[in-house]
């Protein structure tokens, strides 16, 4: 049995109930803007789902990154609600960065939570400004410090108990990266929203001289300690959004199979076929180049702060997958656009992929940098070279 398909097996031996439940009114859900139920991530938890990457000195199974990188890609294609691995991936990058840390007292009290099930987690960073002059201050004060400002977009603020928020220095400048908690005094989160992902539950958070004590404090080098997360997040955000356009992808086939136009099955004509070639020519390429990513990784080849074959799995699977649902969409006719919520839902989610992790024109720029900084290497001979 191939790799992809043991543990497209296991997902479904282990998790495949629960995928069952929480997709049952996923179209409801989404349709209406209703945050995906806090218990669904707690079913995941107690069943093991969170704690699989992690050491198996905090309760985890220490399965290595081309293993959970296809878990996730695999829950993404099994589940028919995209805010359930959204969110779960959001909680246990917010508690791998944790762990990194080394410190116990930030391992018992946010991680081992998150990756059980019983608190959740995600990205305080967004504030619709650039990135490296943010708006949300951090002061000194006697024992640790208070944060002042807002943050605009985060995906699971409304369900969320942990935010990894990230702030300027005020007296330095530089920024700082904190833990917050929903329910510290000046917290207060509301709504927000964006194109796509309506139930992955968006809010934004406004901080009025939150007072954190001193062991809050993550890193403060949090321009790198942000860029290792973002690094990590686009990684795990190629393994989503391909699972998720594999599910697009057969969902179209599989209707156009029973689909017929006078009196001959959709999936009969040339230009139908074509468009199916082409569909799966984008997801196997797809998943070719993250799946050599992911082994990559787990052989120690990837820059833990800015890796280019990570960004550019990233960039490539948004690209491709919103490649496959323009295709789809063209031979559906009026089912992909009224028939079927799903295809929507998956245009309005991929359109927010383009600038999520860093978007894609600012990874262009990035990787173009880096490889162009790079000494040629190959077989071009010497009189090829410019």
């Amino acid at each position: 049995m191939h790799f992809s398909e043991h543990v497209a097996e296991m997902v479904h031996r282990r998790w495949g109930a629960l995928l069952t439940e929480v997709g049952a009114e996923a179209a409801e859900r989404y349709r209406d803007g209703i945050p995906l139920p806090r218990r669904h991530l707690a079913n995941a938890g107690e069943q093991g789902i969170q704690s699989l990457h992690f050491p198996e000195e905090i309760g985890g199974e220490g399965v290595d990154t081309r293993t959970w990188g296809t878990v996730l890609e695999e829950v993404a294609y099994q589940c028919p609600d995209a805010a359930f691995p959204v969110l779960l991936s959001m909680g246990t990058g917010v508690a791998d960065i944790l762990v990194s840390s080394g410190r116990p007292e930030l391992i018992d009290r946010y991680v081992v939570p998150i990756i059980t099930g019983r608190r959740t987690a995600t990205l305080a960073f967004s504030e619709d400004a650039d990135p490296f002059a943010l708006h949300t201050v951090a002061r000194r004060t006697p024992g640790g410090f208070q944060l002042s400002g807002r943050k605009d977009y985060m995906t699971g603020g409304l369900t969320s108990d942990v935010l990894l928020c990230y702030a300027r220095m005020a007296d330095t400048d530089r920024i700082a990266a904190f833990v917050v908690e929903h329910d510290d005094p000046g917290v207060q989160i509301s709504p927000g929203g964006g194109i796509g992902f309506s139930s992955s539950a968006m809010g934004s958070m406004t901080l009025t001289d939150v007072r954190l004590p001193k062991d809050r404090l993550v890193d403060i080098d949090g321009t790198q300690h942000a860029q290792r997360y973002l690094n990590s997040r686009r990684l795990y955000l190629a393994c989503l959004v391909t699972g998720m356009m594999r599910a697009v992808a057969d969902r179209a086939l599989t209707r156009l199979r029973c689909a017929r136009r006078q009196g001959q099955a959709l999936i009969e004509f040339p230009n139908v076929q074509a468009t199916v070639g082409r569909m799966h020519i984008a997801v196997q390429a797809t998943r070719a180049l993250l799946h050599q990513t992911l082994a990559d990784v787990d052989r120690g080849m990837a820059d833990p702060v800015f890796d280019v074959q990570i960004s550019a799995a990233k960039h490539f699977a948004t690209e491709r997958a919103l490649f496959v649902v323009n295709q789809a969409m063209r031979v559906l006719g009026g089912h992909g656009y009224y028939g079927d919520y799903f295809y929507g839902a998956f245009l309005r989610d991929c359109t927010g992929l383009l600038c999520a992790a860093g978007t894609q024109d600012l990874l262009e720029i990035n990787i173009g940098a880096l490889v162009a900084a790079r000494p040629i290497t190959g077989t071009m001979r010497k009189e090829e070279r410019p």
